[in-house]
Formats: structure tokens, C-alpha cells, sequence
């Protein structure tokens, strides 16, 4: 992972944005197609940093894809760059620093990147701000939304998260809680609790739990993005480091070689000079060490015996960590001033001077402590001893010099150089460092809500040297903003990180900080402490994140289960490949079968239920009970489940999440996914199963239908030239995965997708999947024609009967006339063909329409039935009876199934049908067979 800087203007470091990426050239590509002038560099953006990868230069491209280090992106770059000065592109990479997570140049110490296994990554689970209240139907893998921004802290130093997630707004059972594919149970650390309705998120009363019990309410939010890993210097840091530098009486420091290294230096700033020593080696010293801490003096027992000790003026202790009773574990190493020295009995005993100057942890003692010591005597009063801090006065680049602002007059030490040779040491390993409080900030959180801070600090290496454990200490201080203008008293708070000896493993501390006011916040941190350079030392900190937060106050909820998570980063929750919280919730409804509602919720994923639930939801269907057919719709389920030989076909598992889906299209999607039709007749709601065995509803002929407005489209080929289907579903049975499944074959190229929205069956997709391709590779003939109110009967998906008004042929249709007995009058003549058979539809007064032979009546307006009809003929009256003949091997041809209506004017509507095969259903039965 690699944090991207995206300075949209090179001169205005204000505008950027800091992200996280696993793809750098991924991330830079989308950038470049929206700035073509665009360039990046690893880590500031220089000259020598840039790493723009060309078309022609293969190995550029693959070094981008490969790269997991930090980069900066600059939009419109354009020549700015290559154009300006050396000073420019300094102050650039200034201020760039102040807002990237760049490391920090370092001399002499043994640095390396902790593994991202250390810490959590983010969690998948995502907010959707603004956005409908997901509502579950069946029982699909269900993904919570954050309900709150993440929470990350530390406690005994180990990272926490902690999240507060929505599942949806209706009753559910939830289980099978996993994180990507690993159950929430494996994941030692892990604390997950579900809630059902009107239950407090604080309380024991829960619908599914493990792990701890949250019993404080949720803490939310306000995230500082600027603070983003950003490394805390030491107090001290070392700016230059060389081994060809002497110092020349009476000011200057020189370097033998060409350097610009003196520049990092400004005229009136301190400079701490740091290993000029000169003459009589210092003395290593070890042992036990008795701290007296009201005499701020130690007592070292050591056998080796040192000459002219007492000539020693400073002490530099590179390791002495204690417990003290009251403010636990403090780390007291430092380079001291030496007051006094005396020896007695194998014991050194010296009198510090001052030592709170050095070591604030000093004045935090509260009682005498007893430990072990590495130390060296340093700066005899026979040598010369040079370190010290000292004020610049000049850098002269040319001669290779820095002058200093009368350094006798802070160390006496320097008068004595006049007494060597040329008036100057020799070449020595010198290190120069800066002086300064470096801090991180000001930034500032503008929350109105907010009533305390959080402040994160860690150190990713671990904090030690060897077989010591060193300690850094941080400083905040933190300000009320009132309209944007720092008011009040600036307050400050501290913290102390402690690592471990010889362990590498991430160190985390966390500052929570009540604040005396609510509202906007402004804070900033530093680094207190400086722990050397040596090259086995690891101290690197870093500001890892900033919350303004407040705790939330409403705590039972009567519209949607909440979870709450806690992730503690042990080595098996850092290691997941996926954060995302995820679980199997199904719909919890009442029952009417029968027409009469259950006494309980039932967990329920046939879609009577689901359809039920959701009409009578007050805010999606919004109907009544009388608006819904319930022996209808109970009755299509049991059709589907008879038919095709599962009950996987009558359900529909999925998540409602779109705030623009009206219940009509709901009840649309459920139908698709059951290869039924969605009906709401005569104000009452159903749906219809579409099957081989459905017979046709009505019957349209030149009577009902408006004159000159029929036109027959004739194709021979699949529309668009698809040559298959490709269904896209979530397989439950297969580890609740996105599968494709192909139709006819694998070898499809040019394959009409679809989203199979609701289904989670193999067995269903295969249905679904097989219907649509056979309805696109036998519709032959789509009718067009504009009908009267008759039409207003006819629905999407219904097998009508349909006369070809638009050519004659061996077929009549017309009105009944008159009726006696099996003897009818048509309107129309038509005289059979006695080689033929003929047969008649009726199209009757409830809908049905009865099928029969026919043979010649006493002349061509007259035919004589087989049978009976099932129902009486309307010869009178405005609406008559009327039929279609036509002869018996064409009967089918006139079936069609309705693919839209469209209302054109009153009573008028117009009809698209296409022609009726039974090949649409030629795979219906292949669960039955057990062909999946």
C-alpha cells in the first residue's frame, strides 16, 4: 500500500489530496487522463524523484506497477520543475513535507519499514451518505454500512478499531458473521453484537453476539485527514553528518570537501555541535546504579578502576530505564552536566547538574530507584571539548565555512584551539544538529458536536537500541476555535510511547483529551525527546491520526439493526486479505396464508411473503390488506415449486438499497427472478407464473381491434446477433461469490448480459437464463396493433390469441351473430375447405376462451359447433361474443405472448406482442430431470 500525494498546482500547496493505493500506476494513470501534463515523483517532487514512466520505456511501467513506496503526483506540472532554481524547488519540497508522509533523512541509524501486517488496514464496509436504508428480502450475504466513520485507538498499546455499522431498517435473524471468508469466530480480538429493533446498542439484549459486550455507548468521529503518518522529529535533529570537518579558531567550522549540507542551516538559528572531542578518549562505564532523586545525584558499582575520574564534566548515558512506583516506566538516558565525581568502595558517585535540562523524566521520580547503567564519561578538562549549541552567525558555500556567533563566550574550550597548530583540530566524525521544537500543526477539526480529542501516535519499527528499551516523549497543545480564530487559553497534554528491547513490533499510544469547551479544535504535537543516532537505534514516530469526537447519545432504535465490531490488531486480524464485515440476514415477515396473518414473524424468502411485507409496508406499498390477493399469490408459489420441481424457484434473496426503486419496479424484479409476471387487477396484487401450460387470455380480431393499425415484423435471426446469455448472479451454494454462467456454451462471444438481481441458485439462474435465450432465438414475429378496451385485460406476459388482420388467408374472425343449439352466425363468410379441418376460438364473457372443431353450416355465415360451448354466447348488445377460425395444424400460430401495452387514448391501447413457441419452455423441466 502507498500513500499518493495529488498536488493539483505546484505553487499552491493547499491544493492536494493524500490517498491510499495499492496500484501506483494504476492511480496515476487515472490522474494523467484528466491532466495530460501530469508527472510523478517518488517521494517530493524533484528533478532527481522523477519517475514518469513513457510508453517506449517498458521497465518504467513496470517499476510503477510495482512500487509500494510513497509518491507525489503534480497535475499540471507542465516545466515548473526543470525550470526553477535550486532554492525554489527546496522551499517546494518544504512545503510538500508539511502535508506528505515522507521519511525523514537520517544519519547513522538503522531504519526500515515495519510490515503492514503490524497494523489494521481499513475496513471494506462503507458509508452511504445520504442514501435509502438497505431493506432485506430473503436471505442474502448482507454487508453492513457505516453508520459511523471508523474509530482506530490504542490500548496497552496494541491498535484498536472500533466500527458502528447499519445492516438494514427491517427485522432479520442474522448469522454466519464473517470478515472477507474468515468467520469472525477465527479471528482472535474479534467482538461483534447485532441488534434488533427498539434494543439499546449498550444493553445485553442482542439478536446475535461474540466475543466482548459493549456496555459504553459509540464513540463518533470528525477524522483530521491532513494528519496522516506524518514523523515526529526529535528536538535535536541531525541536519549534518560528515567525517571531513575541523573547527578553526575562533568561530568557524570547515569542511574539507565541497558541500551545501551547511544550508540546511539559517543565519541566527542554534546549531548543536555533537562529537567534537579532543585529546583523552572518553571512559565507558557499566554496572548497577542507585538513583537518588531528591540529590539528583546516581551511584554506579563497578570493579574497573578510572584514572583522574573527577576530571570528567559530563556523563553521557546512553541506558538507564527504571519503573517508578507512581509514573511507571521512565526512560532517564541523555548527555548530563557533571557537577561533582567521588569514589568510595568500588562505588562512582556523581552529582548531576541540572539534570531536568536534559531529561524532563527526571523531575518525574517520586521515589529513589535502583537499575543498570551504560554510560561514558566524555569531555575531561584536558581535552577540547567543543559540543555545545551555538548561534549562526554566516554560511559561505565557497570556502566550505560556517561562522559562529563568539562560541568561547558559551564553552570556554574554544580559546584553546589558538594554541594549536594552525589554529585548528583535526578532521574529526561531526555531527551538527538543529535546534528546534518541531512541531506538526496547527490543524484543525471543525466539529460542533466534538467534546474531546483523540490523538494516535506510532512507532511502526518498535522503540529501542539492542538490548534496550527506549521511551519518546510527545507534547500536545490544543486551542478552541471560535468562527475560524484560535480563542482562549492554548492548553497542553503529554504522552509517553515505550518500546521493548530488541522487539520490532509496532508501539501505539493514544491521547484522549476532554476538552473544557465543545465545538471547532485546534492542535498541533511535537516530539520532546531525542534518543541519539546510533545506527542500532529505532525510535521513528509518527502522528498517525486525529478524531474530534463526541459520544452518541440516542442509543435504542424502532427503524434499523445496528452492529457494532471491535477489532483488536492481533497477528490474525492484521493478516486478512479482506476487512469487509459481512453476514447471512434473512427477512423476518408475517405469514398470510389463509388470509389471516401469523401470530409471529416467520424468517421467510418465498416471495408471497416478501411481496406481502413490502405492500404493506407504510412507506414502500403503502396498500391495505384488500389491495392484495393472498390465495393468488400463495397459489403462484405453489405453481413455481410444482412446476419446476424446487422450491429454490418461488425466492427471491436480495437487498433493496436504491431510493429511486418505486414498488411496482420491486414487485417487477421479484417476478423476474421467478419467471413470473407482477399483476395488479381489479385493484388486487398477484403475480401470474408464465409457463407451456398457460392458455390464452383473450382474443383479438378485426372486432376489437382499431382498423389499419396492425403491422407484423418478421426476423430470422437473433436480434443484435447475440449468440448467447450471460448471467451474472451471487452463488450462495459456492461461497456466496459473483458467478457468469454462459448460455448454450462457454464459446459465446457476443452474449447479451444480464444481472440476475435476486438470485442466488445455480438452479435458478439456469431457468432464467435458458428462458431468456430460447424467447431470443425463436420470436419469429412481433405484432403491433392498437385494440379497445378489451385491451385494457391484456398484461405483459400474457398468452393472447391474435388474428392476422394484415393478409388474408385460409382464416376468418368476426361476431356471433345469432346461436342455436351447436348452430352459430358469424359477421363474416367464410367458406371451409373440406379437405381441412377447422377450428373455432370463442372468446367468452369471463375471459376463458373455448377452443372447438367446426364444420359448414347451411350456407358461409353459418358453422356447426362439436360441442356445446363452456358458456353461454352474447349475440345482443353492444359487446358481442367473437370468434377467429382458423384451420387446425394454424391454431397455434395465432398465440402470442404480450411484451408491452402502451395507453394511446381512452379505451385504446396499444399491444406489441410476439408469436407463441413452446421451445421458450424447452428447459423448464431440467431440474425435474436433474440436468443441472
Amino acid at each position: 500500500m502507498s500513500q499518493i500525494c495529488i498536488i493539483q498546482n505546484g505553487l499552491d500547496q493547499s491544493e492536494q489530496e493524500v490517498l491510499q493505493s495499492k496500484n501506483v500506476l494504476k492511480t496515476f494513470l487515472e490522474v494523467k487522463a484528466k491532466h495530460p501534463k501530469a508527472r510523478i515523483y517518488l517521494g517530493n517532487p524533484c528533478l532527481e524523484n522523477d519517475i514518469t514512466p513513457t510508453s517506449q520505456d517498458k521497465a518504467s511501467i513496470a517499476q510503477l506497477l510495482e512500487l509500494d513506496q510513497d509518491c507525489t503526483i503534480v497535475c499540471h506540472s507542465g516545466d515548473v520543475i526543470s525550470a526553477v532554481t535550486t532554492a525554489f524547488v527546496k522551499l517546494f519540497g518544504a512545503a510538500v513535507q508539511a502535508f506528505v508522509k515522507t521519511p525523514t533523512t537520517q544519519f547513522d541509524r538503522g531504519t526500515s519499514t515495519g510490515s503492514s501486517n503490524n497494523n489494521l488496514s481499513n475496513p471494506e464496509n462503507k458509508q452511504r451518505i445520504k442514501e435509502r436504508l438497505p431493506y432485506i428480502l430473503g436471505a442474502p450475504k448482507a454487508i453492513p454500512d457505516l453508520y459511523a466513520p471508523a474509530l482506530r485507538y490504542f490500548k496497552e498499546g496494541v491498535e484498536v478499531e472500533e466500527l458502528l455499522l447499519c445492516l438494514c431498517e427491517n427485522p432479520v435473524q442474522v448469522s454466519n458473521f464473517k470478515e472477507g471468508d474468515t468467520p469472525v469466530a477465527e479471528i482472535p480480538g474479534k467482538s461483534v453484537t447485532a441488534y434488533g429493533l427498539n434494543q439499546s446498542i449498550i444493553g445485553t439484549e442482542n439478536i446475535y453476539k461474540i466475543g466482548d459486550t459493549f456496555t459504553e455507548a459509540p464513540v463518533i468521529a470528525k477524522q483530521n485527514s491532513s494528519v496522516n503518518g506524518q514523523t515526529l522529529l526529535a528536538p535535536n535533529g541531525t541536519r549534518v553528518g560528515r567525517n571531513d570537518i575541523y573547527f578553526v579558531y575562533p568561530n568557524q567550522i570547515k569542511t574539507l570537501n565541497e558541500t551545501g549540507d551547511f544550508e540546511s542551516f539559517l543565519v541566527n538559528e542554534s546549531v548543536i555541535i555533537e562529537g567534537a572531542n579532543y585529546g583523552i578518549a572518553d571512559l565507558a562505564i557499566t554496572g548497577p546504579v542507585d538513583i537518588d532523586y531528591v540529590a539528583g545525584s546516581i551511584s554506579i558499582s563497578s570493579t574497573q578502576t578510572a584514572v583522574n575520574f573527577q576530571d570528567f564534566r559530563k556523563i553521557n548515558i546512553t541506558a538507564m530505564l527504571i519503573t517508578d512506583p507512581v509514573n511507571g516506566q521512565l526512560d532517564l538516558a541523555g548527555l548530563y552536566d557533571v557537577e561533582t565525581i567521588s569514589y568510595s568502595s568500588g562505588v562512582y558517585t556523581i552529582k548531576l547538574l541540572n539534570p531536568t535540562n536534559t531529561n524532563a523524566n527526571f523531575s518525574n521520580l517520586t521515589a529513589d530507584a535502583t537499575t543498570n547503567i551504560s554510560a561514558n564519561l566524555t569531555a575531561n578538562t584536558a581535552n577540547i571539548f567543543l559540543d555545545g549549541t551555538y548561534t549562526v552567525t554566516g554560511i559561505d558555500r565557497a570556502n566550505k565555512l560556517m561562522t559562529l556567533a563568539t562560541p568561547s563566550t558559551t564553552n570556554p574550550d574554544w580559546n584553546k584551539l589558538a594554541n594549536l597548530t594552525g589554529q585548528q583540530t583535526p578532521v574529526g566524525n561531526i555531527k551538527l544538529r538543529g535546534s528546534q521544537e518541531n512541531y506538526i500543526g496547527w490543524f484543525t477539526i471543525d466539529s460542533q458536536q466534538a467534546k474531546g480529542l483523540l490523538l494516535n501516535f506510532r512507532a511502526g519499527n518498535g522503540i529501542y537500541q539492542g538490548s534496550n528499551a527506549l521511551t519518546v516523549n510527545i507534547v500536545v497543545e490544543y486551542q478552541q476555535v471560535i468562527h475560524g480564530v484560535p480563542t482562549g487559553a492554548i492548553l497542553s497534554e503529554s504522552v509517553s510511547l515505550t518500546g521493548k528491547a530488541n522487539n520490532r513490533d509496532a508501539v501505539g499510544a493514544s491521547m484522549w483529551i476532554d476538552l473544557p469547551f465543545s465545538g471547532a479544535v485546534r492542535f498541533r504535537a511535537r516530539r520532546t525527546n531525542d534518543n541519539g543516532d546510533d545506527a542500532d537505534m529505532m525510535d521513528e514516530t509518527k502522528f498517525y491520526q486525529a478524531y474530534a469526537y463526541h459520544h452518541l447519545e440516542k442509543l435504542v432504535y424502532s427503524n434499523r439493526i445496528l452492529i457494532r465490531a471491535r477489532t483488536v490488531a492481533t497477528a490474525n486480524a492484521t493478516s486478512q486479505d479482506s476487512r469487509q464485515l459481512n453476514c447471512i440476514a434473512e427477512s423476518l415477515v408475517y405469514s398470510y396464508r389463509g388470509g389471516v396473518r401469523s401470530a409471529e414473524r416467520i424468517a421467510s424468502r418465498n416471495i408471497a411473503d416478501l411481496t406481502i411485507d413490502l405492500a404493506l409496508h407504510p412507506k414502500i406499498g403503502r396498500r391495505n390488506e384488500s389491495e392484495i390477493d393472498f390465495d393468488r399469490i400463495y397459489q403462484v408459489v405453489d405453481d413455481i415449486e410444482a412446476y419446476f420441481g424446487s422450491t429454490r424457484m418461488a425466492e427471491f434473496n436480495y437487498t433493496l438499497d436504491n431510493s429511486n426503486m418505486s414498488f411496482e419496479e420491486m414487485t417487477r424484479l421479484i417476478a423476474a427472478a421467478t419467471c413470473t409476471h407482477d399483476r395488479r387487477v381489479n385493484r388486487k396484487i398477484y403475480y401470474e407464473l408464465e409457463s407451456l401450460e398457460n392458455e390464452p387470455l383473450i382474443l383479438f380480431n378485426h372486432r376489437n381491434k382499431k382498423a389499419k393499425t396492425e403491422s407484423r415484423t418478421f426476423n430470422f435471426r437473433v436480434e443484435n446477433n447475440h449468440d448467447g446469455i450471460e448471467l451474472s448472479y451471487v452463488d450462495s451454494d459456492g461461497g456466496w461469490i459473483e458467478k457468469t454462467l454462459k448460455i448454450p456454451d462457454e464459446n459465446i462471444k457476443n452474449a447479451k448480459k444480464i444481472e440476475g438481481k435476486g438470485i442466488v441458485y445455480k438452479e435458478q439462474a439456469h431457468i432464467v437464463a435458458w428462458r431468456e435465450w430460447n424467447k431470443m432465438l425463436f420470436t419469429r414475429v412481433t405484432a403491433r396493433f392498437t385494440a379497445y378496451g378489451e385491451s385494457d385485460w391484456a398484461f405483459r406476459g400474457d398468452c393472447i390469441l391474435n388474428t392476422d388482420d394484415t393478409r388474408l388467408g385460409n382464416c376468418s374472425s368476426g361476431e356471433i351473430r345469432d346461436w342455436t343449439g351447436l348452430s352459430i352466425e358469424g359477421s363474416q363468410p367464410f367458406s371451409l375447405n373440406p379437405d381441412l379441418q377447422y377450428v373455432i376460438h370463442l372468446q367468452m364473457k369471463s375471459g376463458a376462451i373455448d377452443v372447438m372443431k367446426i364444420t359448414q353450416g347451411e350456407d358461409e355465415y353459418h358453422f356447426m359447433l362439436e360441442r356445446p360451448p363452456f358458456e353461454s354466447l352474447v349475440t345482443t348488445g353492444q359487446v358481442k361474443t367473437v370468434y377467429s377460425i382458423t384451420t387446425d395444424d394454424r391454431k397455434d400460430e395465432q398465440k402470442y405472448l404480450v411484451s408491452s401495452k402502451k395507453p394511446i387514448d381512452i379505451f385504446e391501447n396499444e399491444i406489441t406482442a410476439v408469436n407463441f413457441d413452446p421451445r421458450f419452455y424447452r428447459n423448464d423441466k431440467d431440474i425435474v430431470n436433474n440436468l443441472i
